[in-house]
């Protein structure tokens, strides 16, 4: 496919525009990265044989998107042969706890073999934020539950107060606010936390939708990784096929770079490479489960990317940063 420079690229000569595209791929292969999981690697409490196990436990949760894996008699025999999946063992030290590494890219293989579908690496940061907490909460370690909770479950999470994310303390958040808490700090969707009496309600707004968990201070972390997992299962269990989608107001390397991380970071995307420039944005080519029409159910739960009405081949939307 012909490459067009115009906006920004008009001003250079044609071979500087070329390297600017390459450089914007090469670039964007390193930022997408910042959504991967770290599966393997695992913090165990546990000695001896049961210190495996428990980071076979950990590992599974986090590779199927299901907290009820760590004791499903299907992944009997991953248990059982847990030493096996070890690359490194880190004793404890200094009152640190013991860090084992697996070989998640092995137990993503045996899960396959026992027909267990496995949710993708690649996941949307969500950007948790509290606006009221319960009375006696203790911030400090509502923190430490939240991380430690969205390791377990392998749930890309950043956490910010809410006056740093542009919210109002001790106010209802509007979906379009949360959003756009989101979008500053570079997150895909917003999980929002205030308080129910004496418990915990968090929203998770991803755009196109708004689902609220109710319980203790974790609730939110369980609920999101559950419903993110479970929807991109589904739309992992349709056939792979090839798209395009034109994203307006990508204008320098950094904004190459964050829309195919986010491109990359949808559901059932198995690649995202941009093809060419045109005017102030770009065309990208993906491959993603049920093809053109599971790339448009995708975007419409990316809050920072907003469809254009006019164009439908390829669609086109507009990056807002």
């Amino acid at each position: 496919m012909a490459t067009e420079f115009s906006s920004f690229s008009q001003y250079l000569p044609r071979w500087i525009a070329a390297v600017v595209l390459a450089l914007a791929v090469a670039s964007s292969a390193v930022v997408s990265a910042a959504q991967g999981v770290a599966i393997g690697e695992v913090e165990v409490e546990s000695t001896g044989e049961a210190a495996f196990q428990e980071a076979m436990q950990i590992a599974l949760v986090r590779l199927s998107g299901r907290r009820s894996a760590a004791d499903d008699p299907v992944f009997e025999p991953l248990f059982r042969e847990a030493r096996r999946y070890v690359q490194i063992v880190r004793p404890p030290s200094s009152g640190s706890a013991a860090r084992i590494t697996l070989d998640a890219t092995a137990i993503e293989r045996a899960m396959r073999g026992l027909g267990q579908p496995v949710w993708s690496r690649e996941r949307p940061l969500v950007l948790a934020v509290v606006t009221a907490a319960p009375s006696g909460a203790d911030p400090i370690q509502v923190r430490a539950s939240l991380e430690r909770a969205a390791s377990e479950r392998g749930l890309p999470l950043r956490l910010a107060a809410a006056a740093s994310a542009g919210l109002a303390s001790g106010r209802s958040v509007t979906p379009e606010a949360a959003l756009d808490a989101a979008r500053r700090n570079g997150a895909d969707m917003a999980l929002i936390g205030e308080a129910d009496g004496t418990e915990w309600q968090w929203t998770l707004f991803d755009g196109s939708t708004a689902t609220v968990f109710q319980g203790g201070p974790t609730a939110g972390i369980e609920g999101a990784a559950d419903s993110l997992a479970l929807n991109s299962l589904a739309t992992v269990a349709q056939p792979i096929a090839e798209t395009e989608v034109r994203i307006g107001g990508v204008l320098t390397l950094k904004d190459y770079g964050e829309v195919r991380r986010m491109l990359i970071a949808l559901p059932a995307v198995k690649s995202a490479e941009l093809v060419a420039t045109e005017g102030d944005g770009a065309l990208y080519r993906i491959e993603i489960a049920g093809g053109a029409a599971g790339l448009a159910e995708a975007l419409a739960s990316q809050p920072r990317l907003r469809r254009e009405p006019g164009r439908d081949s390829p669609p086109s939307y507009r990056y807002g940063r």
